[in-house]
C-alpha cells in the first residue's frame, strides 16, 4: 500500500475512462498503441474523427472501463463485426 500522500505507479492502459467520452489524450494513446491500425483487420490509417472505439471485453461481461480494454476499430466493417460477435455471444449464453 502506498504511503499517504503518494500515488501508486499506474500503467497508462490501467487509467480509468469516463462513461461519456474519451479525451483527446486517450484517443491518441489508443491509436498510437495500435500504430494507427484497426484492431480487427490491421487496416491503416485510422484517425480520431472516423474511428470507432469499443471495449474489447464489454463491461457487462466483466470488462473494465480502462484504456487497456479499449480498441480502435475501422468503421463500419470491424466495428459491426465486433458488435455482432458480442450479440451472438449473448444469444448463445441465453440459449444454454
Amino acid at each position: 500500500m502506498p504511503e499517504r500522500g503518494t500515488r501508486a505507479a499506474m500503467h497508462f492502459d490501467d487509467v480509468p475512462i469516463g462513461d461519456a467520452y474519451l479525451t483527446h489524450e486517450a484517443v491518441r494513446a489508443i491509436l498510437e498503441r495500435q500504430d494507427n491500425r484497426c484492431a480487427g483487420c490491421s487496416a491503416p490509417p485510422l484517425d480520431a474523427g472516423s474511428t470507432y472505439f469499443d471495449l474489447r471485453r464489454p463491461a457487462i461481461c466483466g470488462g473494465s472501463h480502462t484504456l487497456g480494454n479499449l480498441a480502435a476499430l475501422c468503421p463500419p466493417s470491424c466495428h459491426l463485426s465486433h458488435m455482432r460477435r458480442i450479440r451472438e455471444g449473448f444469444a448463445d449464453h441465453r440459449n444454454k
